[in-house]
Order: C-alpha cells, then sequence, then structure tokens
C-alpha cells in the first residue's frame, strides 16, 4: 500500500470520526455526547479515536487552521517590496487551498455548534489567540526586514548605540504588526462569509476579488 493511499484511509477516517461527533452534538447537544456514543457512531474503537483526537472537544473543533510552509514563510518575511497586508493575505489563502478541500457543511455546523457552547467558544477564543501571536510574529519579522533591522529584536537592541530609541521603534513596529493582523483577520471572516454565501466560487477566487477592492479602497 503506497503512503498517499495510507493517508487517504486515514484522513477518511478522521472525517468520518469528525462528523459523526459533529451530527450526534448537533441532535443531542454537546454536554449528552460522550466518546463512546462518536465511537459507535463513526464504527471506530477508542483507541482509534484517541489516535486522531485527544478529547471529545477537539473532535468537535477539528484541526487547527493550516499554516504556511517553512519556504512560504520565509518568502514573506524577506519579499522586501509591496504591500505586507496583501502579501499576508495571499500567504494565507495559499496555505488554505494547499489543505486541500474544505467540507462546507462541516464547517457551517461547527460554528453553529461553538456559537451555542460557551467552553467551545473559549477553547475557540484561545486557538484564535494563539493563531493571532503566531501571525503577529511572521509579520513583526516582515516589518523588521523591510526596515533594514535584524529579524530578532532583541540582538538588534543589544548592538544598538541607542538602546532607548530602538526600543521605541521596536514598540511602534509591534504595534502595527497587531494592526496589520487584526486587519487580516477581518478580511478573513468577510471572505468565508462569501465563501459561504457561494461555496461554488474558491478561496482563491474570493481572496483576489476582495485584494482587488482593497486596493481601490485604499486609492480612494
Amino acid at each position: 500500500m503506497s503512503t498517499s493511499l495510507r493517508e487517504k484511509k486515514r484522513e477518511l477516517l478522521r472525517s468520518t470520526i469528525e462528523k459523526a461527533a459533529v451530527a450526534l452534538v448537533l441532535e443531542h447537544g454537546y454536554d449528552n455526547v460522550t466518546v463512546d456514543m462518536i465511537c459507535e457512531q463513526s464504527m471506530a474503537s477508542q483507541r482509534t479515536f484517541f489516535n486522531y483526537f485527544g478529547s471529545k472537544e477537539s473532535a468537535i473543533l477539528g484541526p487547527p487552521p493550516p499554516a504556511p510552509s517553512p519556504e512560504i514563510i520565509e518568502a514573506f518575511v524577506h519579499h522586501r517590496e509591496g504591500d505586507v497586508l496583501s502579501d499576508l493575505t495571499r500567504m494565507m489563502t495559499r496555505a488554505l487551498n494547499d489543505a486541500g478541500e474544505v467540507d462546507l457543511d462541516l464547517w457551517r455546523d461547527r460554528r453553529q455548534i461553538i456559537r451555542t457552547t460557551p467552553e467551545l467558544m473559549r477553547s475557540q477564543a484561545e486557538k484564535i489567540a494563539t493563531k493571532d501571536s503566531e501571525i503577529a510574529a511572521l509579520v513583526l519579522r516582515r516589518l523588521r526586514v523591510q526596515h533594514g533591522l535584524p529579524e530578532v529584536a532583541d540582538s538588534a537592541a543589544a548592538e544598538s548605540e541607542n538602546p532607548t530609541e530602538q526600543a521605541d521603534s521596536d514598540d511602534r513596529l509591534i504595534d502595527e504588526a497587531r494592526l496589520i493582523v487584526n486587519l487580516w483577520w477581518g478580511i478573513a471572516r468577510h471572505a468565508m462569509k462569501l465563501w459561504a454565501e457561494k461555496p461554488e466560487t474558491t478561496p482563491q477566487q474570493i481572496t483576489d476579488d476582495l485584494l482587488t477592492l482593497l486596493a481601490r479602497i485604499k486609492e480612494a
């Protein structure tokens, strides 16, 4: 059996368990669903379940958003020209495209469950905060490179003839990175809303349209 075929079977089994878990929660409520029920519904053993998921919660929330490859990240960080927000949007969209087809119905069902389950809302918020910090760190690296600074702030501060001035510059870049990431989240949320309304389109098509719109807004 080839590796690719094994991976396809693993992904199919993971998807089967996830869909069973989500369907059961929609029917019975999060607190009333157990791992045993999910295993019975998906015809998987508990051992198999825990090979894929650490808990019932992780089966409901699903995997984290796909991350760009190291090569794509380095290309983003060291691209000195261009619009950081647009480049960030392109990079994250490419990561989504590279991850393969997204099950739109499953995504909608998960959103419905999360919105009505405080425990899952808290967990999802923690995941988003972690992702936010990771993306902000990448954007900060990009901004430092664009300003001709070393990617790591500590080494720059230690070598600077004026540490106070360097610290002020770092603070400004950190604020700029956070703002760019917040703007990207807004674009991402709007893109997902449009995709849910027009599932025949691809994330790449929606992103291209939004970047064109963003360019017009900047010129206004």
